[in-house]
């Protein structure tokens, strides 16, 4: 008998914990900072943008035309910082950064 292990769904871990979900984001941004990979960024963001409700909701509540959200996840564009924050700002969290001097 084989035992499977069960499929992980983003989803299911970050529906109900704010919390999580804020970290979450935390964690994607500084990965997407320092390697600039947005292409695995848009991927990780694309669960919270779930969340609430389909892809084109979401777009229209951001503002952000449909077409342009298809197009950044079959990776036929890639965004600018500012529509990053965009998104992360229609999914109701804000951006705060810390300087760090490297001295």
């Amino acid at each position: 008998m084989t035992n499977k292990m069960p499929e992980y769904n983003t989803l299911d871990y970050l529906k109900d914990d704010l919390e999580l979900q804020k970290i979450y984001i935390s964690e994607l941004l500084k990965e997407y900072i320092n390697d600039n990979n947005a292409d695995a960024f848009l991927s990780a963001l694309k669960p919270l943008i779930q969340l609430n409700g389909s892809i084109s909701d979401f777009a229209k509540k951001s503002g952000i035309n449909r077409t342009y959200f298809y197009k950044l996840f079959r990776k036929e564009i890639k965004p600018e910082f500012p529509t990053i924050v965009l998104i992360i700002k229609n999914l109701g969290f804000n951006i705060n950064f810390n300087l760090n001097c490297n001295n």
